[in-house]
């Protein structure tokens, strides 16, 4: 493999493409050139990644809509639950109320620490006057 090496008088300085740019003349800006260049930013298409297009709105209402639908088919294909004398779960006993006062103090609770989210009337029907 023989090469040729740069000879040590001819530096990068004496380059003709070097010489060339010497002597081309400097580029200035235009009085709109910032202007023109935020605008060409904003007109640009942006592409986005597809995880972000898969979780938008539109992709999410349709998918809820076709789950929605699978699932009322199925329950409407199978038909009502028979009836069996096991166990029936009783809403009018202590635990149910017990559980209900639970699940209304925290909700309270976070209605209090984003009181922002909330309007007056959603509050009062929150407090239960």
């Amino acid at each position: 493999m023989n090469r040729k090496f740069l000879n040590t008088d001819d530096s990068w300085e004496n380059d003709a493409v070097w010489k060339l740019l010497d002597q081309a003349p400097p580029a200035i800006a235009g009085p709109r050139f910032v202007t023109n260049t935020v605008r060409a930013a904003r007109l640009m298409a942006q592409t986005i990644p597809w995880w972000q297009r898969c979780l938008s709105p539109r992709p999410l209402a349709g998918l809820a809509a076709a789950t929605a639908a699978v699932v009322f088919s199925v329950l409407s294909w199978l038909g009502p639950a028979p009836e069996s004398g096991t166990e029936t779960a009783m809403l009018d006993s202590q635990q149910a109320a017990k559980i209900q006062d639970i699940a209304e103090t925290e909700t309270l609770i976070t209605a209090v620490d984003q009181l922002d989210d909330f309007s007056d009337t959603e509050l009062v029907s929150l407090i239960g006057f």
